[in-house]
Parts: C-alpha cells; sequence; structure tokens
C-alpha cells in the first residue's frame, strides 16, 4: 500500500503536469478542518513557515472557507469574495511580498466529509489560472478524491505512527480483509505469531475486534 507521503506526491505530480504550477502543496485535512501534514513542491520554506505563524487565519482558502462556497475547486479570487475586504487586503499583501499572484484549491472529501487539499500557485511573470485550466481541475477533482480515500483520518494517524513497522503491515492487511491464515502466508509468519502481534495490536491501540481496530486507525469512526 502506498504511504501519505506517497499518494501526496503522486498527486502533486500528476496534476502539475496537466495544469502547471509554479509551487503546490498537498496536505490533509483534520476533524476540526485544518489543514495538516503539508508536502510542498517547489515552495520556499520561509513562505510556508510565514503563512503557518502569521497568515493562516487570513487565507480565504482554507479548507473550512472553502467549504462555505460549496464548490470543490476555488479560485482566489472566489474565496476573498466570501470574506471582508480588510483580510483579503491583508492576504493579499502575503501573496505579494512573495511574488504570488493566483492561487487554487482543490477540496477532496468523501460523504460530504473533506479529506485532503490542494493548493496550486502561480508566480509574477505567469497567467494566471484560466477559465480552461479551472476546467480541467473539476475533471481531476475526482481522482483527487480517490486519492485521498486511501489515507489515514489525519486524527488517526497519531495512533499508526505508534505502531512498530511490522504492526502497521498487519494493521493494513487487517484493512483489506486479510484472515489470520492470509496474514500468515503473507507474512511468513507462524499462525501463534500472527496471533500473538494481534494482541498486542489490540492492546496498543484499546480495541477489542479486527472492526475496532480498523475504525479506529482508518475510519475514525466508532464501529458499528
Amino acid at each position: 500500500m502506498p504511504t501519505p507521503e506517497q499518494i501526496g506526491q503522486r498527486c502533486l505530480r500528476a496534476f502539475d503536469q496537466l495544469v502547471p504550477a509554479a509551487q503546490s502543496a498537498f496536505y490533509r485535512i483534520d476533524a476540526d478542518l485544518q489543514a495538516c501534514d503539508f508536502q510542498l513542491q517547489r515552495m520556499r520554506p520561509q513562505m510556508h513557515a510565514d503563512y503557518l505563524a502569521h497568515y493562516r487565519p487570513l487565507d480565504p482558502l482554507q479548507p473550512a472557507s472553502c467549504l462555505a462556497t460549496g464548490l470543490p475547486v476555488v479560485p482566489l479570487a472566489v474565496g476573498m469574495a466570501h470574506q471582508s475586504s480588510e483580510r483579503s487586503q491583508r492576504y493579499g499583501g502575503f501573496l505579494r511580498q512573495h511574488g504570488v499572484i493566483d492561487v487554487v484549491e482543490i477540496i477532496a472529501a468523501d460523504k460530504g466529509r473533506p479529506l485532503a487539499g490542494l493548493s496550486l500557485l502561480r508566480r509574477v511573470g505567469e497567467a494566471p489560472f484560466s477559465a480552461d485550466e479551472l476546467n480541467r481541475l473539476h475533471a481531476l477533482q475526482s481522482l483527487l478524491e480517490l486519492a485521498a480515500q486511501g489515507l489515514p483520518r489525519a486524527s488517526a494517524q497519531a495512533a499508526l505512527e505508534q505502531l512498530t513497522p511490522r504492526e502497521r503491515e498487519i494493521a493494513l492487511l487487517l484493512r483489506d480483509g486479510a484472515s489470520n491464515k492470509d496474514l500468515a502466508r503473507q507474512l511468513d509468519l507462524g499462525l501463534a505469531t500472527v496471533k500473538t502481534h494481534l494482541i498486542h495490536l489490540f492492546r496498543k491501540t484499546g480495541v477489542a475486534s479486527r472492526s475496532e481496530l480498523i475504525a479506529r486507525l482508518f475510519l475514525d469512526q466508532p464501529s458499528g
């Protein structure tokens, strides 16, 4: 299974080939509708640090703001139109300071729940995103949603990171429906060893069954 980092990099490369951008970022969206776990492409670290430290609250394209527009692909002008002119002016000053002339945000959701997003930025000397490019991004957005469904939920990521590499491997196989015999065969382990790993995995994550484990690590909701 691809890692979250691999999924992000593949999305960044695919979008860059079809709608080129000077800078881009892929991120997951947590339960509080905050962007997290950013993967940056050609973006200056200082710009991203300034954004996180001072300008994120003014961003008209942060996940909650994008959701408020009702659009899966949100150009900068649309986002700015949904907030006060004073906030838009301050955020526009930040973008100009870093030579950015246009931004578009693509949000991926599953059953209305936002999972991930992708930011595309154009710099001074480049053309803003055209209507044709925005149409292409709308077409690509469904592919981003498919990719995002392979990500663990942001609030479950911490639990995954506490597992050993072997435990993560077992958890991913369980998510895909593997039985104990499947685990033994694919991991070249004895059934007794598989059962021991499962006991440790259940204890570490505070669950009592496979369905609870999958919900805890991958669905971020109580199992039914």
